[in-house]
Order: C-alpha cells, then sequence, then structure tokens
C-alpha cells in the first residue's frame, strides 16, 4: 500500500508543480502582449489551473494515506521540524489556491487588468511555496 500511496504523491506532485511551472513559463512568454491580447490567452490557458487543484488533491490525498498507515506520531517523530515546516506550507498553498480561485473567478466576470497581475504574482508566490515544500519533504525524509 506504501509505494501506491507514494506513486500517486509523485502522481500529484508531477501534475501541481507541473502545472504552476507551465503557468509560470507563459506568463514571461505573454508579457509583451498587449493587456487585452493577454488576458484572453491567459484565460484559455487557464485551464492549467484544475490541474493544480487537482495535483494539489491527489497529494493531500495520498498524503493522508501516509498518516493513516504510518501514523501521525512516528512521521512527526522521523520528520520532525522539516515536517511540521512541510505541513504549515501545505496550509498556507491551499489557502492561496483558494484565494486565486476566487479571484479567477471575478477576473472572469469581470476583467480587470489589475486582478491580472495580482493573479500572476499569486502564481508566482504559489510556485515557490510548491518548490520549497518539495525541499523540505526531501530534508524531513532522507
Amino acid at each position: 500500500m506504501y509505494d501506491v500511496l507514494l506513486i500517486l504523491h509523485f502522481f500529484g506532485l508531477a501534475l501541481g508543480v507541473g502545472a504552476g511551472l507551465a503557468q509560470f513559463s507563459l506568463g514571461l512568454a505573454t508579457k509583451d502582449l498587449p493587456p487585452e491580447e493577454r488576458g484572453k490567452f491567459m484565460q484559455r490557458a487557464s485551464v492549467l489551473r484544475k490541474n493544480g487543484s487537482f495535483g494539489l488533491l491527489i497529494l493531500i490525498a495520498s498524503g493522508l494515506g501516509f498518516v493513516l498507515e504510518r501514523g501521525f506520531s512516528n512521521l512527526t517523530f522521523r520528520g520532525g521540524g522539516f515536517f511540521h515546516a512541510k505541513l504549515t506550507l501545505v496550509v498556507v498553498m491551499a489557502g492561496l489556491l483558494g484565494y486565486s480561485q476566487s479571484l479567477f473567478k471575478k477576473m472572469r466576470e469581470q476583467p480587470n487588468p489589475a486582478a491580472m497581475g495580482r493573479l500572476m504574482l499569486l502564481g508566482r508566490i504559489m510556485l515557490a511555496t510548491g518548490l520549497t515544500i518539495i525541499v523540505l519533504a526531501v530534508l524531513a525524509f532522507h
């Protein structure tokens, strides 16, 4: 069962962080486009946001599976402070994701260049948070 959970965890990681990296690359590639054209393009590319959401869902579900299989006290003992920091950032990431989804919904209903800028900044913060979570996970369980 552990191997299945680990495979699912890595799949969720690839899906979630991959979507963040793709959004970041698309943002860099379209920064010289006029705001209207960039907004339309990024709305079409927003399908990647769903990948990020599904990736986080798979990560949380498989992480809970690890806790149920190994026991929370065993995981926290083995992972130490790095594991606690990782869990804290996962909660932060979930909050950032929720905020970005509400911001995107508002922007879709009424296009706003300022909201697009906040959304792009939020995407960068989420990408950095995701990469930091990966580093902390490696440090916790190597």
